[in-house]
């Protein structure tokens, strides 16, 4: 992986130079570049892991990239919506990687809204936010936010000198952290990726209990 990264920021990074930027800002180009690029191929991955389950279970599995230009198509027009967060006159989807629902009478319900990281550097305060935004309006409030994460840093996944920053307010906030890797110290939210299936059986119960 790590030499495919230097090839592809390579490429990026002569890309970028040729488009008439400087050598420091080619190269920073290059860098967000693979994280985005990594990031998208991280989602289709996790769509095609769990592509058997969705399908046995009669619930879907939709990028979120997809809800950002939907206007033709019904259903997912519908969830777009019921996931919006607004400020007053102004309404926004969260930060919604991939979202989970299904389908009671042909209309769409939520059950969670999966976020996915390769890594945070700084950026574990984002999902959070979405989740407290997503409680405070009562058509959102019983989504799951989970995040889904290879932790590349090791932001969370390791204690030795106790939790960093990330692993205790994702912990706190979200309602689970899923790690796609073997090694990690876990705990009743920190688990790994095979513990989402139970998870969503869980939610798939609760959903048709009510």
């Amino acid at each position: 992986m790590t030499s495919f990264r230097n090839h592809y920021e390579k490429v990026k990074y002569q890309d970028f130079l040729q488009r008439g930027f400087n050598s420091a800002e080619a190269q920073n180009k290059a860098r967000n570049s693979w994280v985005v690029f990594s990031g998208k191929q991280l989602e289709k991955i996790i769509i095609a892991f769990f592509e058997q389950y969705c399908e046995k279970n009669n619930i879907y599995m939709v990028m979120g990239s997809a809800l950002e230009r939907c206007c033709d198509d019904e259903i997912l027009s519908k969830v777009r919506r019921k996931i919006e967060v607004t400020f007053e006159k102004y309404s926004l989807l969260p930060d919604a990687d991939i979202v989970v629902y299904k389908l009671l009478r042909g209309e769409p319900e939520v059950l969670a809204i999966l976020s996915v990281k390769n890594s945070f550097r700084e950026r574990y305060t984002e999902t959070p936010y979405w989740k407290l935004k997503l409680l405070q309006d009562k058509v959102t409030q019983k989504i799951k936010v989970f995040m889904l994460t290879p932790d590349n840093d090791d932001e969370i996944s390791l204690l030795r000198n106790g939790p960093k920053k990330a692993r205790i307010i994702l912990e706190y906030e979200l309602d689970s952290i899923y790690l796609l890797r073997e090694r990690f110290e876990g705990s009743p939210k920190i688990k790994s990726i095979k513990d989402l299936f139970r998870d969503l059986d869980a939610l798939i119960s609760e959903s048709a209990e009510t």
